[in-house]
This record gives C-alpha cells, sequence and structure tokens, in this order.
C-alpha cells in the first residue's frame, strides 16, 4: 500500500499545464523539422542534378568541337569529358549544398511555427502558455485553409 501512496503523491506533484506547454512546441518543432529535412533531401537530388546535367553538358560540348585537328587535344577533351562522367565528389558537396539550400527554405517558410515552439520551449509561464495559444491558433488557422479551403484564391468550392 505505500507504493501506492508514493504514486499518488507523485502523479499530485504533476503540473498538467506544462507538460502539455511543452509537448505542444515540441510537436510543433517536430513537424517544422520533419518538414525540412523532407525538402532538403528532395532538394539535394534537384540541385545536385541540375549541377552534374550542366557540367555534363559542358564537357560533351567540349569534347565534340574542336578549334583545330589535333589528335591530341581531342583525346585530352575525350578524357576530361570521360573522368567529368565517372565524378562523384561534386556530387557530394552539391548535394550537401542543395540539402542546406532546401532545409533553410523550409524553416523560413515556417518559422512562425518555429518562433511559437522555441517560445513554448524556452520561456516559461505566461509567454509560453501564450506561444502554445499562438500555436493552437495557427494549427487552427493552417487546419481551415489547407482542409477547407478558406483564405485560398478561389475558396471552396461553392
Amino acid at each position: 500500500m505505500k507504493i501506492f501512496g508514493n504514486i499518488g503523491r507523485a502523479i499530485k506533484n504533476i503540473n498538467a499545464g506544462k507538460i502539455l506547454t511543452k509537448a505542444t512546441g515540441i510537436a510543433a518543432l517536430g513537424l517544422v523539422a520533419y518538414d525540412a529535412h523532407s525538402i532538403g533531401k528532395l532538394q539535394a537530388d534537384l540541385y545536385s542534378s541540375e549541377k552534374d546535367a550542366k557540367s555534363a553538358a559542358y564537357y560533351l560540348n567540349n569534347s565534340m568541337y574542336s578549334t583545330n585537328m589535333s589528335k591530341v587535344q581531342e583525346a585530352v577533351k575525350d578524357a576530361s569529358y570521360r573522368m567529368e562522367l565517372d565524378s562523384t565528389w561534386k556530387r557530394f558537396f552539391n548535394e550537401g549544398i542543395g540539402y542546406v539550400k532546401g532545409f533553410t527554405s523550409m524553416l523560413i517558410e515556417h518559422v512562425v511555427p518555429l518562433g511559437l515552439g522555441l517560445g513554448t520551449l524556452l520561456t516559461k509561464g505566461k509567454t509560453a502558455k501564450f506561444c502554445a495559444g499562438g500555436l493552437g491558433i495557427y494549427a487552427i488557422y493552417e487546419f481551415m485553409k489547407n482542409f477547407f479551403g478558406w483564405g485560398t484564391p478561389g475558396g471552396p468550392i461553392k
């Protein structure tokens, strides 16, 4: 029976408002991070593919056209084109650049929930509750806009 008494006292000391506020902030930051990571992966592939295509087109064009009839220059140009097609180190760096661009663009796009989520986690008292309330209002707004089409050009179908 003493165990149940200790559990009961521990449960009574829990502040549900603080837990709910912090959980709201964690959920908001988790959703923002999930979106940012997803777009970062897509942007990494897109950016590196575009750079690879431009680079391969340049070296192909360079190897196809010559200003003179030198066999040595032709061999050097062909070798540079083959080396460009086989290189993977440029794609590695371009994927990193693309990921950072995509990740940061989504953080900027989701600046309101990011700021409010950080506000709920890093502040105490009324400020944290205000930020959690702001997250709730923002979530309702986004739901109405995206699910029902309210507030978007054309609006809901009537």
